[in-house]
């Protein structure tokens, strides 16, 4: 049989399912390709959902990318909508698929098979959550019922249960149509991925936003009105009125079809694969939100759920089911968020992260100006970075800022998945021009600071070991070094203040005895102070990285 004449069959659509669909009939324009979904909708944009919800994309067309018709007329590809797969049998290579409606049995013979399965949302059995007005937010059927709720005109306040990416996405939106959110995450911080001192910067921002967050505390309970409606959360510690719950505590691989046909499972819980995309048995593939890929950095498998992976992967599974040679390497678990004008991203490990793998870790936080400082609209970005002690590698990047973050996060991607260390970061030939960037970089100056750190010509700490050494109760000096009107405007409590011009002639007024650390505005200062004192024989100084701008508690005036 000629690879025009065989059967290729697509479990699930979207990002994956179609991408696949789209790459195979190119491949082999004569092939039989059949995609299989329970969905009404087989191609749309759900990265776009939260922004549909909060009107800033008001047309639903716009997110419905394609529809069957399309790719019966154009690829000659055959779209089941609402139709479930309910078994494979690997052995006699056949799906059955029964119809969602009509409750029909169909059985499709394939020659190869793509799971395309997707996740499925976390929803934890709490008495009340059937009530009304509770919703995840995972397709664009969600979608279209969340903002013929927010229209209805009744909702006052919203509760997001989950500070993840989605749950924040949600909040601005939320905010902009005139609801009151407040965010409940179970864990010590919102958005999990990045590392508390970053997330904190972000949590300030948000309550500056005016919304409220809570963190170390669950949700225990949903208690409704005669209406059937959810009227308010119950937590550990609290009670909140809410007209309408967004559920975004996270997803899961949807794997069950792919267990029952005896298809292998990795670590983490997903559909365990290859580079290739091909799974334990023959000629049976798994991609998207349902497979598991590999940590570029570590080297170990992980499931980050991501569209822009998903539709990677369902082109190289495309490729190789109709008889090429492709490759998928791995992920570094890229991100990126817009939370009203504050833009967030990380790439690659978080400290935390990288601990945890068993990296001897240094790391940097380093505020900078997205472009030259003297230029229209300059703004600033807080980039932190971690690498590692051993090699000097780079091992990722968070960055945080109202300014150009993706850009960054971008060359940073770009540099872990070759294996950059971090003084040949510091060298990279980056475009220059003041709408742009600095003369230098941001990133280039965060890898020269980092540098320094790995060479041990400054020693750094950051900001959030500061804050716990206070809570603590060490006996340290912070000293300011600001000027005297930044000084007045705010700062951290229970510091001593020289301003940095003055510092050189009155270091007699500090207690060598004492562990000395530097602050000033963004740390640039902060390193000069440092220098300053350890030229005239103080022994125990730091300066605190990203100093006022990457102070994410309270100041005093």
């Amino acid at each position: 049989m000629s690879n025009e004449s065989k059967h290729l069959v697509i479990i699930g659509g979207v990002a994956a399912g179609m991408k696949a669909a789209a790459k195979a009939r190119r491949e082999l324009p004569m092939m039989n390709i059949t995609v299989v979904t329970d969905e009404q909708y087989i191609s749309y944009a759900s990265c776009g959902t939260p922004y549909f919800i909060g009107n800033i994309v008001k047309d639903s067309k716009k997110l419905l990318i394609r529809e069957p018709p399309y790719f019966k007329n154009m690829h000659n590809i055959d779209v089941l909508t609402r139709h479930q797969a309910t078994s494979i049998d690997t052995k006699s290579k056949q799906v059955k698929v029964k119809g969602i409606e009509k409750g029909r049995d169909i059985i499709f013979n394939y020659d190869k098979l793509i799971i395309a399965t997707g996740a499925q949302p976390i929803i934890p059995p709490l008495p009340g959550i059937s009530l009304g007005n509770i919703f995840t937010l995972r397709t664009v059927s969600d979608a279209f019922k969340i903002k013929s709720c927010v229209e209805s005109g009744k909702i006052k306040n919203a509760v997001i249960v989950g500070g993840g990416l989605i749950g924040l996405e949600m909040a601005e939106n939320l905010v902009l149509r005139g609801i009151k959110v407040t965010i409940v995450e179970l864990l010590d911080q919102i958005l999990p991925p990045l590392d508390k001192d970053m997330a904190l910067i972000v949590q300030k921002y948000l309550e500056e936003k005016g919304v409220g967050i809570i963190t170390s505390d669950g949700v225990k309970s949903f208690e409704g009105n005669g209406d059937s409606a959810v009227t308010k959360v119950i937590t550990g510690k609290r009670q909140l009125l809410a007209d309408m719950v967004i559920l975004s505590i996270g997803i899961r691989p949807n794997t069950k079809l792919a267990q029952e046909a005896g298809i292998e499972i990795g670590t983490t819980r997903a559909i365990k694969v290859n580079e290739r995309m091909e799974t334990n048995i023959p000629d049976v593939y798994a991609i998207g939100d349902c497979a598991e890929n590999i940590h570029l950095v570590t080297g170990k498998p992980v499931w980050i759920a991501l569209g822009s992976t998903a539709a990677k992967m369902g082109r190289v599974a495309a490729i190789n089911a109709t008889g090429g040679a492709d490759t998928f390497k791995g992920v570094l678990g890229t991100l990126i968020v817009k939370v009203f004008e504050l833009n967030v991203g990380k790439v690659g490990l978080s400290e935390r992260e990288a601990i945890k793998e068993g990296f001897k870790i240094e790391s940097t936080i380093v505020p900078a100006s997205d472009m030259s400082h003297y230029y229209p609209g300059a703004k600033d970005i807080i980039i932190k970075l971690i690498a590692d002690v051993t090699t000097r590698k780079l091992l990722g990047a968070e960055i945080v800022g109202d300014g150009i973050v993706d850009k960054r996060i971008d060359i940073i991607a770009t540099a872990l998945t070759f294996g950059a260390m971090v003084d040949q970061v510091s060298k990279l030939d980056l475009a220059y021009a003041p709408p742009y960037a600095m003369v230098m970089d941001a990133i280039l100056v965060a890898a020269n600071v980092l540098n320094n750190k790995l060479t041990g010509k400054a020693t750094g700490i950051l900001p959030q070991k500061v804050a716990e050494k206070s809570d603590r109760g060490e006996d340290f000096i912070l000293l300011d070094v600001r000027t005297d009107m930044e000084y007045k405007s705010g700062h951290i409590k229970g510091c001593q203040y020289i301003p940095l011009d003055k510092l050189a002639s009155r270091t007699h007024e500090l207690d060598g005895s004492k562990e000395i650390i530097t602050y000033c505005r963004s740390g640039l200062r902060a390193v000069q102070a440092y220098r300053i004192l350890k030229n005239a024989g103080f022994k125990n100084v730091k300066y605190m990285d990203g100093s006022i701008l990457a102070w994410a508690y309270g100041l005093e005036k």
